[in-house]
């Protein structure tokens, strides 16, 4: 090999990574020029319970995995869909990663939206935490979101409940839950808080979910422990796997994701793979009406999957 040859391609892949990593520079470290951050947090404060007759005046618009791809127009669609959306459920991985240029993303396309003022309930998902050896919620995440300090005890991350009008919602941070000590606290969090909703309906939003749509994505540890108690909630939420299936209770979600055609390793009551989001309509307080969750395809619309749930 000659001393040219020896140079050049030495050159060559030095000059590759230097465009490499002035093409990526802005999506690992970047800011955006505009909107510059100014502290300004995503509100979840919930309105007074509603008082009126109607049979679900409570709804909620709920949203699965969203990796900063939804655009303001996004938004104002799906507020002209869902006109009389009292709150927003979004069950993680909302933005792309846990970094101040992707929560800019979100919140220049969500603040500009007619969406924007609805109150916002979220659970973080794996890309809102930092990579490495020691996975940690983004502070970015955590001052947009301030949500009620009521979770487990000694247990990082960011579970909490809230009680609605007629629901108790309860989220759960998967992330943690890959150590056994933080697990078991959890679990018995979940029962006690599941154990003393005093017949609200029980809403669980969980970003890794109990029954995974893919084959060979299960955390059997996880999914053993969690399963049977979750069973008794009326409906548990989940993303991650950016497809829809549904085996009730168990609900998982993908609103922006890009598609990853699962080869299922069961039989789900229904499957779905392009993007959607959901609609769940509450009774009030003691209504006997029952609670109506509905499925709608994110490009035009239209429903493919409903479920109800009543309380004997």
């Amino acid at each position: 090999m000659s001393k040219w040859v020896k140079i050049l391609i030495p050159s060559l892949l030095l000059a590759g990574g230097v465009v490499l990593c002035i093409i990526r520079w802005q999506a690992w470290f970047g800011m955006p020029a505009e909107p510059q951050w100014n502290g300004e947090t995503i509100d979840y404060t919930f309105p007074s319970p509603c008082t009126d007759d109607s049979d679900s005046c409570l709804t909620l618009l709920v949203l699965g995995d969203i990796h900063s791809q939804l655009t303001r127009a996004d938004y104002d669609t799906l507020a002209a869909r869902v006109p009389d959306a009292d709150a927003v459920l979004q069950i993680g991985d909302w933005m792309d990663r846990g970094q101040n240029y992707y929560y800019q993303l979100l919140l220049r396309e969500w603040t500009n939206s007619n969406l924007y003022g609805l109150p916002v309930i979220a659970t973080p998902g794996n890309h809102e935490y930092s990579k490495g050896v020691h996975k940690t919620l983004s502070p970015v995440w955590q001052h947009a979101f301030t949500y009620p300090v009521n979770g487990p005890a000694g247990v990082p991350g960011a579970s909490y409940f809230m009680d609605l009008d007629g629901i108790r919602l309860i989220c759960i941070d998967t992330n943690p839950l890959v150590r056994l000590v933080h697990l078991t606290r959890t679990l018995t969090w979940l029962r006690e808080t599941m154990n003393t909703a005093d017949g609200r309906y029980i809403v669980v939003m969980m970003h890794h979910p109990v029954l995974s749509v893919g084959k060979g994505r299960a955390n059997v540890l996880v999914y053993s422990a969690f399963r049977h108690a979750l069973g008794q909630a009326d409906l548990v939420l989940a993303g991650h796997d950016h497809s829809y299936m549904r085996r009730t209770p168990f609900v998982v979600l993908n609103t922006a994701g890009k598609p990853k055609p699962q080869k299922f390793h069961y039989t789900p009551d229904t499957a779905f793979v392009e993007p959607v989001y959901g609609v769940i309509q509450s009774p009030i307080t003691n209504h006997p009406s029952p609670m109506r969750f509905t499925v709608h395809r994110l490009s035009d619309g239209v429903q493919i999957d409903s479920l109800y749930v009543s309380h004997d």
